[in-house]
């Protein structure tokens, strides 16, 4: 007798498990029938007909379009978007699917950071996917993402649908960022291995020559002092490779831009192909914008075409460790003297 009770307890305590995982999942009989939709039905079977992806965050926007086969950011002149991180943005938005259903009360947005967005202090962030001709394929507004806690992969992220008063904990993950994380941010990867000279002029017009004559000779700087030495025996390298892995932090078409009639630098390369690239810089709101030109002798003529169609209508906002390399002076390359 004792052991059917035990085997009728066991069962009891099965069955219990069993309605508290599904109550859990959003199972049973009171069930939210939402809970484990896609938060935007039907896109996934529609991510081929977007055209236009826009973000409002805050009093910012970012509009995402598709231009002659090409992703491009409006709010940069239409220069190329980051393709893949979209596709990643939009792989996400088909998959969300409701977990949970969390606040109707708009005093309480603010905490999932799922408030109406467009206000100067909003946190959200609405996304709004858009076909041909303007056809809403989708739209949600999200909030603050919420970290898989139990080591599940299941990460989530707070959501509302606009004119809707019902926030909800989706399961899944959006990357946003503002409207310079959208740029697609390569720009140049010239290595230092074919790099004959570098020329740095500093606006005051000194200059510092970093130097070799074959490839597999070490670089060395013609205005170094005979009784001086380098502060690290590597600058000269790393300036050398300073084109190599190039890439903006932001980007604006030059015609939007006021290039100064003096205080600039620039930065000549020379490599042993016989192309040339000359990076000017100018610095504005404690950043570092440059323009780029090339040109080409003989076999690297076609390479130079090809660089100045890319880079001829734009400034760049480059990232500051770069830009100090090709803004180097002397006073910063000698190693300090010796106390006595």
């Amino acid at each position: 007798m004792q052991h059917k009770g035990l085997i009728a307890l066991l069962a009891v305590t099965a069955v219990a498990v069993i309605l508290a995982v599904i109550s859990s999942l959003g199972g049973g009989p009171n069930a939210n029938p939402l809970i484990g939709r896609p938060v935007l039905t039907g896109l996934a079977s529609r991510l081929a007909e977007v055209e236009q992806v826009a973000l409002i965050q805050g009093e910012a926007k970012t509009t995402l379009m598709r231009r002659d086969g090409q992703w491009v950011v409006a709010e940069r002149g239409n220069y190329p978007a980051d393709a893949q991180k979209l596709r990643q943005l939009l792989l996400g938005l088909a998959e969300l699917v409701y977990v949970e259903p969390k606040t109707a009360e708009a005093q309480n947005y603010p905490r999932l950071e799922v408030e109406d967005a467009g206000a100067k202090d909003s946190k959200s962030t609405l996304i709004t996917v858009s076909g041909q001709q303007g056809a809403l394929l989708g739209e949600v507004i999200a909030g603050k993402p919420r970290a898989d806690e139990l080591g599940g992969g299941d990460d989530g992220v707070y959501v509302r649908k606009p004119g809707d008063a019902q926030s909800w904990l989706a399961r899944g993950t959006l990357d946003l960022s503002d409207t310079p994380g959208w740029l697609d941010h390569a720009l140049l990867d010239l290595p230092a291995a074919g790099v004959k000279e570098v020329l740095l002029t500093s606006p005051d017009g000194v200059k510092l020559t970093v130097t070799r004559a074959a490839p597999d000779d070490k670089f060395r700087l013609v205005e170094l002092p005979k009784d001086k030495k380098l502060r690290n025996d590597d600058a000269l390298d790393a300036i050398a490779g300073a084109l190599a892995g190039l890439s903006l932090s932001d980007v604006r078409p030059q015609a939007d831009f006021t290039w100064p009639k003096t205080g600039a630098s620039r930065a000549r390369f020379t490599f042993f192909d016989g192309l040339a690239v000359t990076v000017e810089l100018t610095d504005q709101d404690k950043t570092s914008w440059a323009r780029i030109t090339a040109a080409g002798t003989g076999d690297s003529s076609a390479k130079a075409q090809d660089l100045n169609a890319r880079t001829a209508n734009w400034v760049y906002a480059l990232p500051a460790y770069k830009a100090a390399m090709l803004k180097a002076r002397l006073a910063d390359m000698l190693a300090p003297a010796k106390s006595s």
